[in-house]
């Protein structure tokens, strides 16, 4: 445990108050002692491990990020056309690129791929914060516009499910459909 301890506070892997992932746990560290150190999980429960078994393990300093990372694939019905896609697509990347709390390098909204269910949009960025609380508030306030951009491209998500057609079904927006189509072309 001592030489643990020498290897922690050498290395200083991690400082009171810093969020981490150690092995396959996760918590935020508490306490920084000579034989072990204390760290508090999400469910709020106090972990004490032996400095000798901290300094071996894999730790993830998650308080030390410059930065969070916002991916989500969006999964879009396969009734999208291709120019609604590419009206979407654009709409999407400018969205990111307006969005003051968003890093232009590297972003990147594209269309990634047929899933077994729906077309595959990947959006990736970066959001200029450490803190997880306004992250997820960022998160939040990009993935609402996403939806709002989605509606007004005509299209709609996808949903894995299976489907019998028993009546005829309403389709997607024409009116949409066609001013994302026009846009396109424009």
């Amino acid at each position: 445990n001592f030489i643990g301890s020498i290897n922690i506070f050498a290395d200083r892997p991690v400082r009171i108050g810093d969020l981490c992932r150690y092995g396959s746990e996760m918590g935020t560290v508490e306490e920084i002692g000579l034989r072990s150190t204390r760290l508090r999980g999400s469910d709020r429960s106090v972990t004490t491990v032996p400095n000798s078994d901290f300094s071996k393990m894999q730790i993830t300093n998650f308080s030390r990020r410059d930065r969070m990372l916002l991916k989500t694939v969006l999964g879009l019905r396969y009734e999208t056309t291709p120019d609604q896609l590419r009206h979407l697509l654009t709409q999407l990347r400018e969205l990111l690129v307006a969005h003051p709390r968003i890093i232009n390098e590297p972003m990147r909204v594209r269309f990634v791929g047929f899933g077994d269910f729906s077309l595959n949009v990947e959006v990736y960025a970066f959001v200029r914060t450490s803190d997880v609380s306004e992250f997820l508030g960022i998160q939040e306030d990009v993935l609402l516009r996403v939806m709002s951009l989605v509606e007004a491209s005509g299209t709609g998500f996808a949903f894995p499910s299976q489907t019998l057609y028993l009546a005829r079904d309403t389709g997607l927006d024409p009116q949409q459909k066609k001013a994302a189509e026009s846009a396109v072309n424009e």
